[in-house]
């Protein structure tokens, strides 16, 4: 996942997983759809998020 950029246009934060949404440019090939993509905002959070979100699916498993 790529990392937070200042020129990226932020539309949600979500602080707890360290990780911002934001508005992609509009792509021709769909008309000028805009999507929106995930971005890290705090590596060390969401590689926390990550982990623990890999630890509760081993344990299920």
């Amino acid at each position: 996942m790529k990392k937070l950029q200042p020129e990226d246009k932020v539309i949600k934060i979500d602080e707890e997983l360290g990780i911002a949404w934001i508005l992609l440019p509009p792509d021709s090939a769909l008309n000028g759809f805009q999507g929106i993509s995930p971005r890290i905002m705090d590596e060390t959070k969401f590689l926390a998020a990550k982990q623990k979100a890999q630890k509760e699916k081993e344990k299920k498993d």
